[in-house]
């Protein structure tokens, strides 16, 4: 079971073994204590860290923060440090949490299940309506987790982004995130990926054939054309992802190569720090054009709900309907290069 523990002098032994395996500064997050000796930890730190968490000794420039260890069952796997309230300086970066996952751990879901329970802590700690975050952008693992969790990508600087989640989530709105290789999609049982870089005059970025082999159950779906199947054994997509744009295409084929539709998610952003997995922040509107029959914008009142909610500016509002709008004005423009594209990709990598 997981579960967040504040510092304390109990379980000393396991917390001084877990600080000092945390790297001094590792994606943003510092550790002042890395080589600290455990007679100090016992004597000097936890004593200053308790003594922080209560707003007392503060050096100048500094807020209460207070450490918590993530445990699992009987194991430190993580820590997560939350400030109480922000000063200027945080505003702009490191936020109310830091946290980090002990190396030997990662890669199994600990940073999201953590930091779902450190909002948790947040809501018993912090008065503001919203927690600020930020993620290194070569840390796009982070950016995910904190997506996952409920938060929204707020702004961004040179070195990193910068996110927020509403503690007072009533409608539990998030934002959805996709991958290149659809590593996200359980659906998939088995499956055949090719990838390849692609650029010409229209956009620059990755294009991907991905073969469903084995779904664990067919996909139905509305359509403005009806319900139609997206996915069974054996149906295709060709996944045509930009790196500086904002939309993301999904071109979906049954088990016999017939077309079914072209799907725009208009996207926050397009993620490719890993280039062989880029992946997407969804930005709930899409362009959906069923085969042989006139493109449609859908899921206008998700992003209406966006920004009645707080999560979206206005700005973004209407740069979402003005991404929709070109799709669809390129497209009516280049119907038939665009078919001419899509079934000549698919003939040469049968």
């Amino acid at each position: 079971m997981l579960l967040l523990k504040k510092i304390n002098y109990e379980d000393i032994d396991k917390e001084y073994e877990a600080i000092i395996k945390i790297p001094h500064n590792e994606n943003g997050f510092e550790n002042k204590y890395y080589n600290v000796s455990k007679e100090e930890f016992k004597e000097e730190i936890i004593p200053k860290l308790l003594k922080n968490s209560e707003g007392i000794d503060l050096p100048e420039g500094y807020v209460p923060d207070t450490y918590f260890f993530l445990w699992n069952n009987q194991e430190i796997v993580g820590l997560f440090k939350i400030r109480h309230y922000l000063n200027e300086f945080l505003k702009k970066g490191p936020g109310h949490i830091g946290y980090t996952i002990l190396e030997n751990y990662r890669g199994n879901g600990f940073a999201t299940e953590g930091l779902k329970l450190a909002i948790e802590e947040c809501k018993k700690i912090i008065k503001e309506d919203e927690i600020y975050l930020s993620s290194h952008k070569n840390n796009p693992l982070s950016l995910k987790v904190q997506i996952k969790c409920g938060a929204y990508l707020y702004g961004e600087n040179e070195n990193e982004y910068l996110t927020r989640i509403k503690l007072r989530n009533d409608k539990n709105l998030k934002f959805g995130i996709r991958d290149l290789k659809r590593n996200d999609w359980k659906r998939l049982k088995n499956k055949t990926i090719k990838i390849e870089n692609i650029e010409n005059k229209y956009f620059k970025g990755k294009i991907c054939l991905l073969t469903m082999n084995e779904v664990e159950a067919p996909l139905k779906v509305d359509s403005p054309v009806g319900i139609v199947t997206i996915a069974d054994n054996n149906y295709k997509n060709i996944i045509i992802a930009p790196e500086n744009d904002n939309w993301w295409l999904t071109v979906m084929f049954d088990n016999n190569n017939n077309l079914i539709e072209s799907y725009f998610d208009i996207t926050r952003l397009n993620n490719f720090y890993d280039k062989e997995n880029p992946f997407f922040i969804d930005m709930k509107l899409d362009v959906c054009i069923p085969y042989k029959h006139e493109p449609s914008i859908m899921d206008e009142e998700d992003l209406k709900e966006l920004l009645e909610n707080g999560f979206i500016t206005n700005d973004d509002f209407n740069k979402a309907y003005d991404t929709a709008n070109k799709i669809i004005q390129f497209y009516n423009a280049n119907k038939n290069k665009y078919y001419n594209f899509i079934f000549s990709y698919l003939k040469d990598n049968k």
